[in-house]
């Protein structure tokens, strides 16, 4: 094997010398080598599963195979695990052996060789523990569970060890019932959308995959919500901050938020430290002068129409990512000298812009909504950023017309929160000691049911709490003089 490399080695060496080689020969010739790099990674992972069948952990006294692998191959634990439960759910213990799964992505349509007929129970079609267990033909072992088709296409070199496990993952996230020629359906599906598409894409198409087998589109809506919904939750469980002081008058932290947040303060700073244009006066307006006036350090040459570092084509490509970080540090530490810290629930400088529909605004249906990013949110969490003004919501009627920007009478003014200030001076969750200048206004009466915007009906919530009531936990309101409190059941199911 390795002087098969060696030889590939030579060829490739060969190849660079060789005069008039094409962009369309050279890329033939990546993709060969990718193709030949995942049917490797395929080998190592059903080198795992083969060890997992012979219990080599509990031989060797390791917790699992996934320790083992760490072991034996000084990888990470982490990365150890993801493969042991990789190859497992690929089926790779089974005997794959003879050639049938070396030939690519062709044979991976409905019905094509080496995969089987379309038939429940057909070899060779079976996702990992499907086969049927039984006497072999005259008398041989019995067979065991059959290698799935993501196995038999990650073994083809069809498939990357990232598309391999999204295909996994979103096959196990399947709603329940399905038919099992459904569920086949969708694997083949999922391999077919893998050509082509990276692992990030695959799994945005892959919550949509039901639509391909011809499933009803409130199935197809209600299972994309759920996927999106349980990301959101899951990023918002991993959200964290830290920081400390350096002793040198800087500051040095790191933080991880959910993906809107994120490209929220992404769009307020790349807005501040992109170069603007200059009009026919040379002068770039009062934000422009503002915004440079950040930071004294970004830009190369002198005058009026001088260029950010990060611009400059004499820089090499890491002193333009420097610059440009440095500028956005800079930036980042004028925002929070600006922050509103008495009105935080106001405007932000940047704006994203949520597109959804009208009918899933108001709860009638479940489609997902979507940003200018390209991100996916959850409907109900379209309902609770719409009550702050840092998010714009563009709503759309059954025609994906817009038909509002903004919504301005959804929000409850400034002038009210003033009002309810008097009245309240945390969350009115029970319990909760969140300031109110860190809550969103809350419609008592939901604003989908026709509830208005009126003081008498506005209670403010903090983030934690808007988001338990936007995402269906039962409760019930108890007013004490002034204030409504609002007392939490239990989630509704």
């Amino acid at each position: 094997m390795h002087a098969g490399l060696d030889r590939l080695e030579a060829d490739l060496d060969a190849l660079r010398r060789a005069p008039g080689v094409t962009a369309r020969e050279m890329g033939e010739v990546m993709r060969e080598l990718t193709r030949l790099l995942n049917r490797m990674q395929a080998l190592t992972d059903k080198g795992a599963a083969v060890a997992a069948s012979i219990d080599v952990a509990g031989r060797t006294g390791a917790r699992s195979t996934g320790q083992w692998l760490a072991q034996v191959t000084s990888s990470d634990p982490r990365a150890g695990h993801r493969q042991a439960q990789r190859a497992e759910g690929a089926g790779l213990a089974a005997v794959t052996s003879g050639g049938s799964v070396s030939k690519g992505s062709g044979e991976l349509g409905v019905g094509a060789p080496g995969v089987g007929a379309p038939g429940v129970g057909a070899p060779g079609v079976g996702t990992a523990g499907e086969g049927v267990a039984g006497e072999g033909v005259d008398g041989a072992e019995p067979r065991g569970p059959e290698v799935s088709l993501t196995g038999r296409a990650q073994l083809a070199g069809d498939l990357s060890r990232e598309q391999v496990e999204v295909i996994q993952t979103s096959l196990s996230a399947l709603p329940d019932g399905l038919a099992p020629e459904t569920v086949l359906g969708c694997e083949r599906e999922l391999i077919a959308l893998a050509q082509g598409h990276g692992p990030r894409d695959l799994r945005r198409l892959a919550a949509r995959v039901l639509e391909q087998v011809e499933q009803p589109v409130e199935v197809v809506d209600a299972h994309e919500e759920q996927q999106v919904r349980s990301a959101e939750d899951l990023a918002w469980e991993r959200a964290s901050f830290w920081i400390r002081d350096n002793g040198d008058g800087t500051m040095h932290g790191q933080f991880t938020v959910p993906t809107l947040a994120g490209q929220t303060l992404k769009k307020i700073l790349d807005a501040m430290s992109s170069p603007r244009r200059r009009d026919a006066a040379g002068g770039g307006g009062a934000g422009a002068d503002a915004a440079a006036g950040a930071s004294d350090t970004g830009g190369s040459g002198s005058g009026a129409s001088a260029l950010p570092a990060w611009c400059d084509p004499e820089l090499g490509p890491r002193e333009r990512q420097l610059a440009r970080q440095q500028r956005q540090g800079q930036d980042l530490s004028v925002l929070l000298g600006h922050l509103p810290t008495d009105h935080l629930h106001e405007k932000t400088a940047a704006t994203v812009v949520v597109t959804t529909r009208l009918s899933d605004l108001v709860g009638e249906t479940l489609r997902v909504g979507s940003t200018d990013t390209g991100d996916t949110l959850s409907p109900g969490e379209v309902r609770r950023v719409a009550c702050q003004a840092g998010i714009v919501p563009a709503v759309l009627d059954g025609d994906s017309v817009p038909i509002d920007l903004g919504r301005q009478t959804r929000f409850y003014s400034s002038t009210q929160r003033v009002a309810l200030a008097t009245i309240y001076d945390t969350c009115a969750a029970r319990g909760c000691d969140i300031p109110f200048a860190w809550t969103e206004v809350h419609h008592a009466h939901p604003w989908k049911l026709g509830g208005r915007t009126d003081l008498s009906n506005g209670i403010p919530l903090c983030g934690r709490h808007h988001r338990m009531l936007d995402r269906g936990f039962e409760h019930h309101l108890v007013r004490e003089g002034r204030r409504v409190v609002v007392e939490l059941a239990r989630r509704r199911t």
